[in-house]
């Protein structure tokens, strides 16, 4: 969905939930690829909605070059996009997190426990595309960046349609939502 495509209308915040973007960190390995690449998506799509960020366990000071041409060729702004370590985010002095996407296996069972309290997690499958990381690559690491850059497009696609009160309501889910509806349109 374009930038400047109208979102679906979105119900009214009822009292108690919140109209205030959301904070979304996406982390991977290295923090080279998939999630820089899910984080400039993010901030290109749904920018108005979320603040996104990216990270990795153990970050490389580069960014996948085929990343980069890829996320230039669709016209989305790499200024600021940079490898990032995460303990930028963990601690008190850390930034808020809403939502964690872990992009990477490595990521998804190293941080179990590394924020404290209910936030939104999920867990984003999704091949490495640095065949120098990942040797099981294809050998075409341009054909890869595509398919994780196509797979990330559609979900950041669906994640900004969610309104902001049902994305919270993920973190309480035992307790449900307050009428148990949560609508998109």
């Amino acid at each position: 969905m374009p930038p400047d495509s109208p979102m679906l209308d979105e119900p009214a915040p009822r009292p108690g939930h919140t109209d205030r973007r959301l904070s979304v960190l996406f982390v991977g390995r290295v923090n080279a690829g998939r999630s820089l690449m899910a984080e400039a998506l993010l901030r290109h799509h749904a920018g108005h909605r979320f603040d996104a960020h990216s990270a990795g366990l153990m970050p490389v000071d580069h960014i996948n070059p085929f990343v980069l041409a890829r996320l230039r060729a669709e016209g989305v702004d790499t200024r600021d996009l940079a490898p990032k370590p995460l303990d930028r985010y963990i601690g008190p002095v850390a930034p808020p997190v809403d939502i964690v996407i872990t992009v990477s296996e490595l990521a998804a069972t190293g941080m179990a426990g590394a924020w404290p309290g209910q936030l939104v997690t999920a867990h984003w499958a999704l091949p490495d595309p640095d065949p120098s990381l990942d040797p099981g690559v294809a050998a075409d690491p341009e054909a890869v960046v595509d398919a994780v850059f196509q797979d990330l497009r559609r979900r950041i696609d669906l994640l900004a349609i969610l309104p902001a009160h049902c994305l919270l309501a993920l973190s309480h889910w035992d307790e449900g939502p307050e009428d148990g509806l949560c609508r998109v349109g």
